[in-house]
């Protein structure tokens, strides 16, 4: 009879995820915040967030450390109900030097002039390590951007932004991009929803350009094809450059390689004239691969070599993901009847050239049969290639076998998920 033991063995034991320890003292942290919270609540006739009063108890119960805020207001029901602030937050983190912030997520809260300052300042402390922010839906104005962004170069630990359903245009684009040159940390951006136009799109390309930012979600836009294009066309130069150096480089090795063939051929054709010497080789090989069993000893095992950190952020126009879903990319437009070809074709050349490029979302983008087949080329080129794969959304508005094949060669991409349920507006 077999024995009974636990299904699956070794294989069957599901290790649990690693959760993150606080200091020794976190409870004592925790409620010191708590209670600051309160007391500024009190001082300044606003209520404490639900889900962050929550999530504090909740840490002090567990002895952990809370690194997500998630701000967000309360409906007021009734006259005389007292609303969610966020001052009284910002100014308890401080006070407390909370240094133990890592994600700050504001939803849905309006936003005024003197908030966004308060919140810069907060971020312009290097001692807080904040490196998620997002503040989605809360009426951001582009002079209010300005002066966020104008903390982007001292948060030297902020790495991703999103700013999503900000209707701030061109203008708060503008100041964006321009709060975040040579930024050298930052390397996601969020702008989906924004009601940004053509001129958006020669800001977004500078920006990419010359900062680390490498993921860019800008969907529900207005680009169109041509500041689709204006996003793009440098890293399009910079990927042409490149692909040149790599094929430069594969002719050399090819060279080397036929060379040291070709010498290799040689030698053996010099001692395979003379029998006596091949065979002495032979016999000499033999003997010294006895001596050298016979000397073989076991050796000890090699220590583990250290993991070297990962290299700082490239600086320059290479982009990773690019999401443009819901960008008005069409021929809709008078006297844009090929302007959807015109600008694939663009999107053609950084597919083919790029090796770094790993997502490109057009969905919700009527660019037509002609357009998809420029696209649907490169997906084949970087196949054939053995470039890294690319995954691929496109509009379904094209015919079955264009859209079926762009489907099967790009795979993988996930709708982002909308959390503030926002329709465009038209």
């Amino acid at each position: 009879m077999p024995k009974k033991g636990k299904k699956g063995g070794k294989k069957g034991k599901k290790k649990g995820k690693k959760k993150a320890k606080g200091p020794a003292n976190a409870d004592q942290i925790i409620q010191r915040l708590l209670k600051c919270y309160e007391r500024n609540c009190l001082n300044t006739d606003s209520r404490m967030c639900p889900r962050i009063a929550a999530a504090l108890r909740g840490c002090m119960e567990s002895n952990g450390i809370l690194s997500q805020f998630i701000l967000e207001p309360v409906e007021v029901e009734k006259e005389g109900d007292i609303p969610v602030l966020i001052e009284p937050l910002l100014a308890s983190l401080r006070q407390e030097r909370y240094t133990h912030i890592k994600d700050l997520y504001i939803w849905r809260y309006p936003m005024s002039y003197e908030n966004t300052a308060t919140l810069a300042l907060l971020l312009e402390k290097p001692f807080y390590p904040i490196k998620m922010l997002e503040v989605m839906d809360c009426l951001l104005e582009p002079y209010s951007i300005e002066r966020l962004s104008r903390s982007f170069n001292l948060a030297e630990n902020l790495t991703k932004i999103n700013l999503d359903y900000n209707e701030f245009g061109d203008e708060g684009c503008r100041n964006f991009c321009k709060g975040l040159e040579n930024n050298t940390t930052m390397l996601s951006v969020s702008l989906c929803f924004c009601d940004l136009g053509v001129p958006s799109g020669a800001s977004l390309g500078k920006m990419v350009s010359t900062t680390a930012v490498r993921d860019l979600y800008l969907d529900g836009n207005n680009l169109k094809c041509e500041g689709a294009m204006e996003l793009i066309n440098l890293c399009v130069e910079q990927a042409e450059i490149e692909a040149l150096q790599r094929a430069e480089e594969a002719k050399r090795k090819h060279e080397e390689e036929e060379a040291l063939k070709t010498a290799a051929k040689e030698t053996k054709l010099r001692y395979t004239g003379d029998s006596g010497t091949e065979a002495g080789a032979k016999a000499s090989d033999n003997e010294g691969g006895k001596e050298d069993k016979g000397k073989k000893k076991k050796k000890g095992k090699k220590k583990k070599k250290k993991k070297e950190p990962p290299p700082p952020p490239r600086v320059g126009p290479w982009i990773h993901k690019l999401h443009l879903a819901d960008n008005a990319i069409d021929n809709l437009a008078f006297g844009e009847q090929f302007a959807p070809v015109i600008c694939m074709r663009q999107f053609k050349k950084l597919l083919m050239h790029s090796d770094c490029i790993e997502e490109l979302d057009l969905e919700d983008n009527w660019i037509g049969d002609m357009a998809g087949r420029e696209i649907l080329e490169a997906l084949e080129h970087r196949k054939d290639e053995k470039m890294g794969g690319v995954k691929m959304r496109t509009t379904h508005k094209l015919s079955a076998d264009v859209f079926n094949s762009i489907v099967k060669l790009g795979t993988g991409l996930k709708k982002k998920k909308k959390k503030g349920k926002k329709k465009k507006k038209k």
